[in-house]
């Protein structure tokens, strides 16, 4: 009887697991299951749609890194981390010191490499494809965000556009370069092989 019911349990079990890891969408032969599905659901609190889309994203954007032959060497990674900390004002100790108050520091190094993996991605899709921003653009911008370039929050004056020129123009160029990432990616979505199998 007991062998029975660890015999049966075993097969409930195997069950399970083969309907949790079933195969759900294959994207240029890399298989999204149903359990990725459910586990990005829940941990992002995505709608099943919202969880599809970004796994299929994910999976593109690995295959375009690796398209491009993309890497990051742990040497640019400590380089653009020590610029961040002396941007910032901050001995490396320092700074690493406050993003670990703010959050986790394993995390924040997996969103850095992300971001500068973005970044030589971006450069080899778009080179010379982005509008470079110029001062009209730059003015433009001033003008419509001015709120935002306030010396103080409860201040009507404003620091001048002369003295934020340069942060303003990384602000719009990014704007362009996650637009056409995101132009980029959508058409990658059309040209793809995505099979539904449930």
């Amino acid at each position: 009887m007991i062998k029975k019911f660890l015999m049966l349990s075993m097969i409930v079990g195997y069950l399970s697991a083969g309907l949790i890891n079933a195969l759900s969408i294959v994207v240029n032969e890399e298989v999204i299951t149903l359990y990725d599905i459910d586990k990005a659901m829940q941990q992002q609190n995505l709608s099943e749609n919202q969880a599809i889309s970004m796994l299929i994203d994910k999976i593109l954007y690995k295959q375009e890194i690796k398209k491009f032959d993309i890497t990051l060497e742990d040497k640019e990674l400590k380089e653009y981390i020590k610029k961040l900390a002396q941007t910032n004002k901050m001995s490396l100790e320092k700074f690493k010191s406050a993003v670990k108050q703010n959050q986790d520091y394993k995390l924040f190094i997996a969103e850095t490499k992300k971001r500068l993996l973005n970044q030589k991605l971006i450069s080899k899709i778009a080179l010379g494809k982005l509008k470079i921003a110029n001062d009209e653009d730059i003015k433009m911008y001033y003008d419509n965000n001015i709120k935002q370039f306030r010396v103080s929050k409860n201040s009507i004056e404003v620091i001048p556009l002369e003295k934020i020129k340069n942060k303003i123009f990384n602000a719009i160029m990014g704007e362009r370069e996650q637009n056409y990432l995101k132009e980029y990616f959508e058409t990658l979505k059309i040209t793809a092989n995505i099979k539904i199998i449930r």
